[in-house]
């Protein structure tokens, strides 16, 4: 009998974990692994995206109207948003 292995992470904002996994997917991801912290008041999730996790198709991280002089987030700008 296998037993419960669940991990609960508590009060994760939605905005930044939506928007982090939707940059992270427009960069080309198909894969994530994530890491918790159970803090005291809030917990903590980092993103990993290991580069095997990447599409090896390449996509357009921006829209043809948007400018492109907004650098990309990187593997520390992922962690410390979340």
């Amino acid at each position: 009998m296998r037993q419960n292995k669940e991990i609960r992470f508590r009060k994760i904002s939605l905005q930044l974990l939506l928007d982090t996994l939707t940059h992270i997917w427009d960069s080309g991801a198909d894969y994530v692994d994530i890491i918790g912290i159970q803090g005291e008041d809030q917990d903590v999730i980092n993103i990993v995206v290991k580069e095997e996790y990447m599409s090896e198709e390449e996509t357009d991280v921006y829209d043809e109207e948007e400018e492109d002089d907004d650098a990309p987030l990187s593997d520390e700008d992922i962690n410390n948003l979340i």
